[in-house]
């Protein structure tokens, strides 16, 4: 038996954080059954009564093409109850159903060729048998244009069942060069709501990850 989404756990594990206590949820691997899955009123369980939350940055980001994806290269900052195979560095996939609380924060500079024009960051939402990828646009974060450095701030609720995605895309007018001096994104449950559970089938959750992960850099 193999589960490819374990080598998600173990980037997690090897991650920077910032307390003990955000370890993965290891606990979760005891609720696989030998066929890769775990029933849906197991997963919303699993999910009750713990806090859940991600933070990560990354810095010195320059992006060029249209509608480019943020990969998070950067620093994990924290990771509370994580569970295998949710954080891959440019999707976030929880497994606990609810509503939940994305914001990003950032920076940018126009050195190196870079626009000090109109900046925008689009926070998408993708959700099974919804629009394709990359999903709804949650929210927009944007940097008035004529700023040598400039910032831009988003937050948003959404509510996601197991599974669902969030990921950033970045555009400017023109496809100009964005330079980011720093990016954040923090994210985390506002609210279980156990009837959002989904049954977990590793093989299921690793071809949607590929999925995501083959998103071009077009505009949806």
């Amino acid at each position: 038996m193999r589960f490819s989404f374990l080598c998600t756990a173990v980037f997690l594990t090897a991650a920077p954080l910032a307390a003990q206590e955000d370890e993965p949820d290891l606990a979760f691997f005891g609720l696989i059954d030998e066929n890769g899955q775990v029933a849906a009123d197991k997963v919303a369980e699993h999910c009750d009564g713990s806090p859940r939350a991600l933070s990560v940055e990354t810095r010195d980001l320059v992006h060029t093409e249209p509608h480019q994806r943020v990969t998070f290269t950067g620093r994990q900052i924290t990771n509370v109850n994580a569970n295998p195979g949710e954080w891959n560095g440019a999707a976030y996939k929880p497994l606990c159903p609810g509503l939940y609380s994305f914001a990003v924060d950032y920076t940018t500079s126009a050195e190196d060729g870079a626009t000090d024009g109109e900046i925008i960051v689009h926070l998408h939402s993708w959700h099974r048998g919804g629009r394709g990828r990359p999903g709804e646009l949650a929210a927009m974060a944007v940097k008035a244009p004529g700023q040598e450095r400039g910032v831009g701030h988003a937050s948003v609720i959404v509510e996601m069942a197991s599974g669902d995605e969030f990921s950033l895309f970045t555009l400017s007018p023109g496809a100009k060069k964005r330079r980011f001096e720093r990016i954040q994104l923090t994210a985390y449950l506002v609210h279980h709501i156990p009837g959002l559970a989904r049954g977990f089938d590793a093989a299921l959750w690793d071809e949607e990850r590929a999925d995501a992960d083959a998103v071009p850099g077009a505009m949806p």
